[in-house]
């Protein structure tokens, strides 16, 4: 088992989030790397799949309470510079609460995923027992401006929506865009996410603060978009 341990502002941080529409985005991608340094960064895949139980409980809780809720998630990176040949997946507990998340992540190679998720091993309390099932698969591109080890800034596009089933979540080959197959919907805005420890933000940055306005979840927005009863449920109120 590979365990792995993040900066702080990872495991425990305050966060917001920015959505932007596309044209607007250059223009802040410009003046964080004017920041940076060091080059621009370059971009990363991310493939991720949320979790929920039966009777959809950690999706209603994003819907209704969404600064008070529980995400169960995987992550998979291309390029995965730290995986030195092996594939592998990022297990992942998000707790979010009035502006503070909380993480919990465990690397886990991907050919042992799959008994991990069934209750194999007991690497966090909410997996156990194997109640949890696939229920939404995001890609999206990220870039990531990491400025010290107390905040960084990470701008995410072409956010895809997939349908993903037990059989791929959970197989032993890592996920990609090409493997779930063209997404069911697409978000063309950009979303930012500002994450710091409460350090000092730059002014400007700070100022972007929307405040209390509900946050942008892909979780969320996926569910609504690929699951028709999560979008009556919303259209409803």
């Amino acid at each position: 088992m590979i365990q792995f341990a993040e900066g702080e502002v990872t495991k425990l941080r305050r966060e917001f989030k920015l959505i932007l529409h596309r044209e607007d985005a250059p223009a802040l991608c410009a003046r964080l790397s004017g920041m940076l340094d060091a080059p621009p960064p370059e971009p990363t895949r991310i493939t991720s799949v949320y979790f929920d139980k039966p009777g959809y409980p950690l999706t209603l809780r994003s819907l209704h309470t969404p600064m008070d809720c529980l995400k169960v998630r995987t992550k998979e990176y291309a390029p995965d510079l730290g995986a030195s040949g092996e594939e592998r997946v990022v297990l992942e507990v998000k707790r979010e609460r009035n502006g503070v998340t909380q993480k919990r992540r465990v690397w886990v190679p991907r050919a042992r995923f799959g008994q991990v998720m069934r209750g194999g091993a007991g690497l966090l309390p909410l997996i156990a027992g194997g109640s949890l099932m696939p229920v939404l698969a995001v890609t999206y591109q990220r870039h990531v401006y990491q400025f010290s080890q107390s905040w960084r800034v990470t701008v995410d596009r072409e956010i895809g929506f997939h349908r993903v089933t037990t059989q791929l979540a959970l197989g032993q080959t890592s996920l990609s865009a090409e493997r779930l197959g063209a997404p069911l919907a697409m978000d063309g805005r950009v979303v930012v996410e500002v994450k710091h420890l409460g350090a000092e933000l730059p002014e400007w940055l700070a100022a972007l603060n929307p405040g209390c306005k509900p946050a942008y979840s892909k979780f969320a927005e996926g569910m609504a978009r690929v699951h028709e009863f999560v979008a009556d449920g919303i259209a409803e109120g």
